[in-house]
């Protein structure tokens, strides 16, 4: 599994129109967390590097998550 960089994690938030704040809640993680992910100061866990790809390339929204 390839690593996501921090770039490719504030990039993806993007395409998802997804902030920080909303990822942090999503991953149930705090706020600062999220920060670090996209700032490069922590690595981006795979668990969620490979769940905001699948995001991405399907078009799946926090809302289709949360109806899971």
């Amino acid at each position: 599994m390839r690593k996501m960089t921090a770039n490719q994690y504030q990039a993806a938030l993007d395409k998802l129109e997804m902030t920080q704040l909303a990822a942090g809640e999503l991953f149930q993680v705090g706020p600062r967390t999220s920060h670090r992910w996209a700032s490069g100061e922590a690595r981006v866990p795979a668990a969620v590097a490979m769940l905001l790809r699948l995001m991405v390339d399907r078009v799946i929204t926090p809302d289709d998550l949360a109806e899971l």
